[in-house]
């Protein structure tokens, strides 16, 4: 539901004519083109609906410019830069964490079944959807390592206490992947931002996280019967499918191969889903779907590698790109996105509109 707002107030950006003129640039273009040539092969066979050839074509786009008019209106500052990415995180968020803590409060964590009832609508959501939603909420340890004044500090605990309801939540769904994130997240941001903070703030920041991890240790049982860690073990038993990824290397292999055997697609018939949004991609939509997409990712990640490299001495943002940029690239890398996870897609999108937008404002002085 969180996400047609944000498809209505883009609707509303498109028809800013001024607006329109100054922001559309290289990235909005290929991010255009390559929507209209997905779309334009979805169309051919639109399972999850006619609508859908619509959204795919228009929201990519609209969503790239929203982030960069919400840092227009901004003035591209740091700080409202880093409450607009958190806030907007929250809300992404919301209704999966709604959802599966209602359950855990119902149910416990004694029913292993993964796939839980959307909060607002009862629809059966798959675990591997309802977990994309909890991606940014994920790199809040990350976050938070860099001192940050204009943060208050009710609102770190409060940030901390969402955190965790939500890792109840991904316990409760058995996320490898999202546990992935917080963790190699946390190890980011601390390589990037020790070096540029005091060594006291380093050793408070130590201090308390050995203690941390000395309370929940001493005071929570890991064992891997514990019903809380139903859902989770289940997964961390099969040894080969953890291994191989669940069988997503295969996969990437395979789709590898048909780039050049079947360079115009082929039918999820014939091995499933590939579990990467590029490959998923060039399935459905062809090499030049494929190829449009690479472009505009490469260039998004050149766009936050400049947008990195402008300020240094703005660490606490940099280090918000750089922990949102990691989530998002590692639900990238095993998931189909497009096919149930549209709008973790839109949300990328606006949020490289919001960093694209930052560096354009504030160009890096060779």
């Amino acid at each position: 539901m969180n996400i047609y707002i944000g498809y209505l107030i883009a609707a509303l950006i498109v028809t800013q004519k001024s607006f329109l003129v100054k922001n559309v640039d290289i990235g909005f273009w290929l991010l255009f083109v390559f929507s209209i040539i997905y779309a334009a092969f979805f169309s051919f066979d639109p399972k999850a609906g006619n609508q859908y050839i619509v959204i795919y074509a228009i929201v990519p786009g609209a969503f790239y410019l929203l982030g960069k008019f919400f840092a227009e209106k901004l003035n591209s500052n740091q700080t409202n830069l880093v409450l607009l990415l958190l806030i907007s995180a929250v809300i992404f968020s919301i209704t999966a964490v709604l959802s599966v803590f209602t359950d855990i409060l119902q149910n416990g964590y004694n029913v292993v079944d993964r796939n839980l009832p959307n909060y607002w609508t009862g629809n059966i959501v798959p675990a591997t959807i309802m977990g994309s939603y909890f991606t940014l909420i994920m790199t809040l340890p990350a976050l938070l390592v860099p001192h940050f004044k204009k943060l208050p500090f009710v609102t770190k605990i409060l940030l901390l206490v969402y955190y965790a309801i939500a890792m109840a939540c991904i316990l409760r769904i058995g996320s490898r992947t999202q546990i992935s994130i917080s963790l190699i997240a946390l190890l980011v941001s601390l390589i990037y931002v020790m070096p540029r903070q005091s060594f006291r703030r380093n050793l408070i920041m130590f201090l308390l996280f050995f203690l941390g991890i000395f309370y929940i240790i001493n005071s929570v049982s890991f064992d891997l019967d514990q019903d809380w860690l139903s859902a989770f073990a289940n997964r961390m038993e099969d040894s080969q499918d953890l291994a191989s990824g669940g069988g997503r290397t295969d996969r990437w292999i395979k789709s590898m191969e048909y780039l050049f055997t079947k360079p115009l697609g082929w039918s999820e018939h014939e091995f499933g889903h590939a579990h990467n949004l590029w490959f998923d991609v060039l399935r459905i939509g062809g090499f030049l779907s494929f190829f449009f997409l690479l472009f505009f990712t490469t260039k998004s990640y050149l766009t936050v590698f400049k947008a990195i490299k402008k300020k240094k001495e703005a660490y606490a943002f940099n280090n918000q790109i750089i922990v949102f940029t990691l989530g998002f690239s590692l639900v990238f890398m095993v998931e189909p996105i497009l096919e149930g996870m549209f709008d973790f897609f839109a949300f990328f999108c606006f949020f490289i509109g919001v960093v694209k937008k930052y560096s354009t404002d504030n160009p890096v002085i060779e």
